[in-house]
């Protein structure tokens, strides 16, 4: 059998089952380490949202549950754990890039099942690593030739992160190779189709279980189904009828290109707490505010030029009517940006409405036209061009915002984020423990030690 014909599903098993730690690279496990450091400040921050209680009170809990809720007092059962950790952790909009949304689902998963299953660090490490290898290299093969979201309506994150916390929960569970291809299939089966209107338009309050909270609970669910005997469809990813078929035009897993090569070699993570569609622009706006300074800008009308599929479901002429639709708002983003700010913070979607009261953000988002320019396909390209008062005109294009493979947070600055997002919770010495135990998983025999300091 010639490897084209053998099933993608089949082929990213063979991959995984390859990644223990005597073959993960010293920096591959490096950055595992730094994305579930990174993750677990985005759920703790999540813990101050207003969501907290509600998905809290929509999961409830009979007393004698043993899964840590991260940065809450409360425990729940597994799949309630999951859910809410995920949500928790996807709500700010902070969660890294890699992959899509990889480690959000990913680790949340590996972190709550090894907990359970009392696994050693070094174990959780290697699932974190096959569930964020695997989702990345499913959201490879669709994303050059994705189709916009007017024309499929879904966002092909939820179903990668699917599969890849199969993966990741196969290995916890020390399925076979047949089981764990069953548990892969089963994912993707169970999977929820991220309708691109919850994500982008007036989604409410749900948006969140889409990109970490369901993915962490089909993956670990589709693992258990296998276990117990349960088949999925091997061919989901690259029949006629498969996910890659519906989400890009030409859609294929090429194995081969991955030999030697690493998703988690080029990290994607988040500086600002918003879209990952919007960090370019934002970045670009800024280095303009700081190059003509504030007077000039005043009166400025403000172009940004983005990829149609990016326009399609970030640009708003309105305001934004939620806090997560803000987090999704590029004229308001950018307005933010305008008026002074160099970073999207997590209050400038907890704390909406105060600051869409304020009459310099609607006033400069007043000023700012999107264009839609076929000539960039990225979502980290853009330009922005600023026409003061006068008439002069300053641009700025920029295709690596910060963040992204060619500008990386460095693991000082993603260490400086975790203990951003953590210490209002954790306080200081425990969030630097957390750090301590994270940065020595290999050395954990139990996980449970750690993520008991997540434990306010």
């Amino acid at each position: 059998m010639s490897a084209a014909s053998v099933p993608a599903l089949q082929q990213l098993v063979l991959q995984a089952r390859s990644m223990s730690a005597g073959t993960l690279p010293e920096p591959i496990q490096r950055q595992a380490l730094l994305c579930i450091l990174d993750t677990a400040g985005c759920v703790l921050a999540g813990t101050r949202t207003d969501e907290a209680q509600l998905v809290l009170a929509c999961e409830p809990g009979s007393g004698d549950e043993a899964v840590t809720l991260l940065g809450m007092p409360q425990r729940r059962a597994l799949r309630n754990a999951l859910r809410i950790n995920g949500y928790l952790g996807d709500v700010l909009e902070l969660n890294d890039l890699i992959g899509g949304h990889a480690s959000i689902g990913n680790v949340c998963a590996a972190l709550a099942l090894g907990e359970s299953l009392g696994s050693s660090g070094s174990r959780v490490l290697e699932a974190v690593v096959r569930g964020i290898e695997v989702t990345a290299r499913v959201y490879d093969a669709v994303y050059p030739t994705l189709r916009r979201y007017t024309e499929m309506a879904l966002v092909p994150v939820g179903i990668p992160s699917s599969i890849g916390a199969a993966a990741a929960a196969a290995h916890l569970l020390e399925l076979d190779e047949l089981q764990t291809l069953n548990a892969l299939a089963i994912a993707g089966s169970l999977a929820g189709w991220c309708p691109a209107e919850v994500i982008f338009g007036n989604g409410g309050t749900v948006k969140p279980l889409l990109f970490g909270a369901q993915p962490a609970d089909a993956g670990v669910t589709a693992a258990f189904y296998a276990r117990a005997g349960m088949t999925g469809p091997p061919d989901l990813l690259d029949s006629k009828l498969g996910y890659f078929a519906t989400a890009a035009t030409d859609g294929r897993f090429d194995a081969a290109a991955w030999s030697g090569r690493w998703a988690l070699a080029q990290p994607r993570r988040k500086l600002h707490a918003c879209c990952g569609y919007l960090h370019a622009p934002v970045d670009a706006l800024g280095k303009l505010r700081q190059s003509l300074g504030p007077a000039a800008q005043r009166q400025a009308r403000i172009e940004v030029r983005v990829s149609p599929y990016v326009a399609d479901v970030v640009s708003k002429d309105r305001l934004p009517n939620s806090p997560n639709d803000a987090r999704f708002h590029l004229q308001y983003c950018l307005a933010l940006v305008a008026c002074g700010a160099d970073v999207i913070l997590p209050e400038h979607s907890i704390r909406l409405a105060e600051q869409i009261r304020r009459t310099d953000v609607r006033e400069a988002m007043g000023r700012i036209a999107v264009v839609q320019d076929p000539a960039l396909v990225h979502y980290h390209q853009c330009e922005v061009r600023v026409v003061d008062a006068v008439g002069r005109t300053a641009s700025q294009a920029l295709s690596a915002p910060r963040g992204s493979p060619q500008e990386p947070l460095s693991e000082q600055d993603v260490l400086l984020k975790f203990h951003t997002l953590a210490e209002p919770v954790l306080g200081r010495a425990r969030a630097e423990r957390f750090t301590a135990q994270v940065l020595e998983l290999q050395a954990v025999s139990d996980v449970g030690e750690c993520i008991a300091l997540l434990r306010p």
